[in-house]
């Protein structure tokens, strides 16, 4: 954990600010203390560069999921160079100038892969969150970047100070939660006035066939074992590797294939995944059979969450025709009617 970020914790049970017992510090990086809430007087360790805010009895489900998602970030834990392309198509239109001298708050972090991007970006302090096992896969992703800290909390108890984060982004998170719009309301509250929030959902439109057919092997596969599923997902993932190699990649590539473009199924998101290698199309594949819970999310529904919060929405777009990502802002007191209100 990076020292000076200690200024913008807060305690996740009663919103106090704490105070930090450094006790082993290494190039400006916290790697074992404690926080105090002198409100509530609890104590959160930090443990391996990691400051613990787990709750008192974390509700099941929610551990669960981020235990087994822990499981795959850890067991997939490289960064690749493909991330960066992936991670800007789903943040569009936002980009790396955005990122530039803010405070920046990744929402469900996993390994740190766009951690180490939005550092790379040029953010001035960095926050992952992550509530499983993930997190320490992330602090070893991002152990060479002074500006990056890892936490592992509970979105809906975050332990960040109210108005205090100037971006907020989570991708590929929200729609996991038992109630998404609950986790989307966690986010806001730590949002400065004028900053922006950036979602990556999964969407209703275009999945229709995941819904009826792939959520109900989801409700025998999530609760599987994981190392058995995660072997089991090799043969999965093996026909749909050689599908992008032998068909998708030329048909973007070759000429003579040309005319395939348009045709295949899933093409709009499968196009995007040809030049990964067969270890990260695993992880994926493990990835969608792995989760207890995952909503797909209608558009209205997005537009709405953003509307009764009294966020302005900048930017609403299919991607891939099959997922949402959405840009919004939390407007300043001097941009809104006489009269209004921020959150609604």
């Amino acid at each position: 954990m990076n020292a000076g970020i200690a200024r913008l914790v807060a305690c996740p049970v009663c919103a106090c600010g704490l105070t930090l017992r450094v006790e082993n510090e290494r190039s400006g990086k916290v790697i074992e203390g404690r926080f105090r809430c002198p409100g509530c007087e609890r104590d959160y360790p930090v443990r391996g560069g990691i400051p613990r805010f787990l709750p008192d009895r974390p509700a099941g489900e929610a551990m669960t999921t981020a235990e087994r998602f822990g499981y795959e970030w850890t067991r997939f834990s490289e960064i690749l160079s493909q991330y960066e392309a992936q991670f800007l198509a789903w943040i569009a239109p936002a980009g790396p100038g955005d990122f530039a001298g803010r405070i920046v708050l990744d929402a469900g972090c996993g390994k740190g892969r766009h951690l180490r991007l939005a550092s790379q970006f040029g953010a001035a302090e960095v926050i992952g969150v992550d509530l499983g096992p993930a997190v320490e896969a992330a602090v070893r992703n991002t152990a060479d970047l002074p500006n990056v800290s890892v936490f592992q909390a509970d979105l809906l108890h975050l332990p960040i100070a109210p108005a205090s984060v100037d971006l907020v982004y989570s991708v590929g998170v929200l729609h996991h939660l038992r109630d998404p719009f609950a986790g989307f309301r966690a986010l806001i509250r730590v949002l400065k006035p004028g900053g922006r929030i950036v979602l990556w959902v999964y969407g209703r439109e275009g999945n229709g066939w995941i819904v009826t057919f792939v959520n109900p092997i989801r409700r025998i596969t999530s609760r599987l074992p994981l190392p058995f599923l995660r072997v089991c997902s090799v043969w999965v993932a093996l026909p749909l590797w050689l599908a992008l190699r032998s068909v998708y990649r030329p048909a973007q590539r070759v000429r003579a294939c040309a005319w395939l473009q348009g045709r295949l199924p899933y093409e709009a998101y499968l196009k995007d995944l040809t030049d990964f290698p067969f270890r990260e199309i695993h992880a994926i594949t493990f990835d969608h059979l792995l989760a207890p819970i995952a909503h797909y999310l209608p558009q209205g529904e997005i537009a709405r969450w953003f509307a009764g919060w009294g966020l302005r929405l900048d930017s609403l777009r299919w991607h891939h025709r099959n997922s949402w990502s959405a840009i919004g802002h939390l407007p300043r007191a001097d941009d809104l009617p006489s009269g209004a209100s921020e959150r609604t």
